[in-house]
């Protein structure tokens, strides 16, 4: 939908989970059809907005993208502003003048745009301040997602991390690990549902959380997998709109282990489609440094399981992680590692960059042992090299993608 107004023209893309709103050839605006602000790209500047009500600012250079996290004074200003300019809007909208360009396939997408509009102008600082606090009583913390499954609706069959051993992860350390039971998962769902409202549109896979949901035993994990499609059904393979497309979940390698290619099978009968696994490294000297609960064989016949049920896979690799002391010996088994993987189309290689997370370990027993970290360049070498070395002629091989993990926002 494209209409001339006297400041200008405006265009209106109204999708299945979002509308956009191109202002004057310039801003543009996107909200989820509950009108919560989803993200905004003014004066070159992009500005991701969590359902925390963080917001992310994100402007190309050419050095790559620069990032920085908004304060909430400048989160108070955006969201305002945004919003009374959204109510100055709507009456030229609502009864003109306006001309159209190119007018809305029928009256039913115009008036559900004007809808979306109408929540997103209610939507300042307050309100979506009030949303965030909704938020969190339905969530526990979200530590990382898998960059794929940014849009995905979380659902969190287990709250923390039944490890909690690794000395460079800080996602979960404060999250005693427990599973929910059947009924707290039945309202934790229905909380989902309600919060979301018509955002939940634009949520467009499952993902099973939080960092190793997969672990829980079989005939706890059907039931919890039952309950979850009646709450949200997938759709069909091959249709487009109606239902998630599958379910996605984390998984390490260790308590891969304690399930067959049978058990697998059936998950992926009930709408598994992808399991996300924290290989870090292929070097099991490393390995046991970062207090990794797998070697890499236990990943390796992890992953020929999944493969043997007909899962997809996806591979994180941590990328300058033990620095100059453990480099050469992390590159080669690491590739070496996940040639032996049985991996190939449809299957993903995540390249991470390390980020040290204050408060954990690793700083400290890494200067213990006098490793140096790498540099900015020796870390794009150390990626290359493992992009290298899993290059095949035929293409048949996995995807190989970044992870940055400082983009990460729900």
């Amino acid at each position: 939908m494209r209409l001339e107004t006297a400041e200008g023209l405006i265009t209106l893309n109204l999708q299945r989970g979002a509308l956009a709103l191109h202002l004057y050839g310039q801003d543009v605006l996107a909200y989820d059809r509950a009108g919560r602000l989803w993200s905004a790209t003014i004066g070159g500047v992009t500005y991701r907005r969590g359902l925390d009500n963080r917001i992310q600012a994100v402007e190309a250079t050419p050095e790559g993208a620069r990032r920085r996290w908004l304060t909430r004074e400048e989160v108070r200003d955006l969201e305002d502003r945004l919003a009374r300019q959204l109510r100055s809007l709507l009456p030229i909208l609502s009864s003109g003048p306006v001309r159209w360009i190119t007018p809305p396939s029928d009256e039913r997408s115009w008036l559900d745009a004007l809808r979306v509009l109408q929540r997103a102008s209610q939507m300042d600082f307050e309100a979506l301040e009030a949303d965030a606090r909704r938020f969190a009583e339905v969530y526990a913390p979200i530590g990382i997602l898998p960059p794929d499954q940014y849009l995905s609706l979380v659902v969190q069959a287990t709250i923390g991390c039944p490890f909690n051993t690794c000395i460079f992860c800080g996602f979960y350390r404060t999250l005693p690990f427990r599973v929910r039971s059947p009924e707290e998962f039945e309202a934790h769902l229905e909380a989902i549902r309600t919060f979301f409202g018509e955002g939940l549109s634009l949520r467009r896979t499952i993902f099973l959380g939080s960092a190793n949901a997969l672990a829980i035993p079989m005939p706890r994990l059907l039931a919890l997998l039952e309950r979850l499609r009646r709450a949200f059904p997938l759709r069909a393979d091959g249709e487009e709109r109606h239902g998630f497309a599958g379910i996605y979940a984390f998984l390490d390698g260790f308590t891969g282990l304690k399930k067959t290619v049978g058990d697998y099978e059936a998950l992926r009968a009930l709408g598994l489609r992808r399991v996300y696994i924290g290989l870090e490294s292929g070097h099991d000297p490393l390995l046991t440094f970062l207090r990794k609960p797998a070697t890499a064989e236990q990943m390796i016949e992890t992953v020929r399981r999944l493969k043997g049920a007909g899962l997809q896979v996806g591979v994180i690799i941590m990328i300058g992680v033990g620095g100059d002391r453990f480099a050469a010996g992390h590159v080669e088994d690491t590739v070496a590692v996940l040639k032996a993987m049985p991996l190939g189309r449809g299957d993903l290689v995540y390249l991470s960059d390390f980020v040290e997370v204050p408060g954990t370990p690793y700083r400290a027993m890494a200067e213990a042992m006098g490793i140096r970290p790498l540099s900015p360049a020796e870390r794009r070498a150390q990626a290359e090299a493992i992009r290298a070395g899993l290059h095949r002629a035929d293409g048949e091989g996995p995807r190989v993608a970044p992870y940055a993990l400082e983009a990460f926002l729900y």
